[in-house]
């Protein structure tokens, strides 16, 4: 299978070629709890600016490959993702002037995918592990976003909030 094209989606001057994917292989083999926080920390960079808390368009392009490691990934890759959403989607913002990706909202379709992440997220919640925790915390971010959004907080969020078109 051949790597995703990336090229449509604005990103940091900072990527190269590879760095969205090399990123995403970090991802994949976090293993240890060094290798989790490595690879989260190389997601967020390749993202946009881990130091300022912002991002650009390219992150609605790695979504998918987000919730296949939530779906099926090791329990470090999957802490590894739900570190980084909790901070692309909690404390991040868009870089300056990429709020709007193809005349959507870059943040609202972020909201609208973690939203319809939860039921990948809910049962890993469960336990007391570092993985436990960060789901446990991506779950009340989940949760208080529903409450925004207008939603119950543990409703089927894939029925009620269509997919981002840009994924």
């Amino acid at each position: 299978m051949s790597p995703p094209d990336f090229s449509p989606y604005p990103q940091p001057e900072s990527n190269d070629t590879g760095s969205v994917e090399a990123a995403l292989d970090a991802l994949r083999g976090a293993h240890n709890e060094l290798s989790a926080v490595d690879a989260c920390d190389a997601l967020l960079w390749a993202m946009g600016n881990n130091h300022a808390g912002t991002y650009f368009p390219i992150v609605l392009g790695v979504l998918p490959a987000i919730e296949q490691v939530l779906e099926a990934g090791s329990a470090w890759a999957q802490r590894a993702a739900m570190e980084a959403l909790l901070d692309l989607c909690g404390t991040f913002i868009p870089e300056q002037g990429f709020e709007h990706h193809q005349g959507a909202s870059v943040p609202q379709a972020l909201d609208a995918f973690l939203l319809s992440v939860r039921h990948h997220v809910a049962p890993l919640a469960h336990g007391n592990d570092l993985r436990a925790q960060s789901a446990a915390d991506l779950l009340e971010l989940i949760d208080d976003k529903a409450v925004t959004a207008g939603l119950s907080p543990d409703s089927d969020r894939g029925s009620k909030i269509g997919s981002s078109p840009l994924h």
